[in-house]
């Protein structure tokens, strides 16, 4: 774990977050505290169940958040990127981590301190309505997946979950639009609820329908209408 030391003022990805609503002198009291290391992938940044002792948040990289069951097996609950605050909703109900943060691509983090970023929220109203407002979001999320996985078809959660993907990590190309996360049939299966091989067999028949390809390791969507089609409700 590499150590770098990011400027919150300069640093773009906070302007995809609620921390654009900081002050020139709040950020750089965040500046002047803050940990800031670069990670490899299959590093953990936090363990599900520890206690939050601040913010973490990602300047660059990709980062699975896991849940493990009783009986030891996992699923992914969300993917994080460039911009995104980890470990936010336990930090401010005070309760331990509710997944297991892990690296997918070489990243660089900021640990913001806890005391700092309270007084952050005190000191900014919309910084903190805007941090509401994401927890909510994600409050809502978490339901309509959960609601998903109960009433959805696996084919009809994985041409959801492509269109998903395509709307954070799609990249125009020659072939259609190639997804830029390297997730494994396992990491899908994860994400899908689902085995890996019923991942398989539906990645399988996508493809037969030339609805996806696969470049190398990437995913690449090459009929976004006919995913759209797929899901009668999109």
């Amino acid at each position: 774990m590499s150590h770098t030391n990011p400027d919150c003022e300069h640093c773009q990805v906070r302007n995809l977050n609620p921390m654009r609503n900081l002050s020139p002198d709040q950020l750089q009291e965040l500046s002047s505290c803050k940990l800031a290391h670069g990670y490899k992938p299959g590093q953990v940044i936090f363990y599900e169940g520890n206690r939050p002792f601040g913010v973490y948040c990602l300047e660059k990289g990709k980062v699975k958040l896991t849940k493990y069951t009783p009986d030891g097996k996992s699923y992914i609950v969300r993917l994080a990127k460039a911009g995104d605050l980890l470990g936010y909703r336990s930090f401010l109900t005070n309760e331990p981590y509710s997944a297991t943060a892990e690296v997918i691509e070489e990243a660089t983090i900021c640990f913001l301190d806890r005391n700092l970023f309270l007084q952050s929220l005190r000191k900014n109203p919309s910084f903190a309505l805007e941090m509401l407002e994401q927890m909510g979001n994600d409050l809502k999320q978490a339901e309509d997946k959960a609601r998903d996985m109960a009433y959805k078809s696996v084919p009809e959660r994985l041409a959801e979950l492509l269109l998903s993907l395509k709307e954070s990590y799609g990249e125009e190309t020659s072939d259609g639009i190639k997804l830029d996360i390297r997730l494994t049939r396992e990491e899908l299966a994860s994400m899908l609820g689902t085995t890996i091989e019923t991942t398989v067999r539906n990645l399988t028949r996508f493809k037969e329908k030339e609805l996806i390809s696969f470049d190398k390791k990437n995913i690449v969507l090459r009929n976004i209408r006919g995913l759209a089609e797929f899901l009668p409700q999109l």
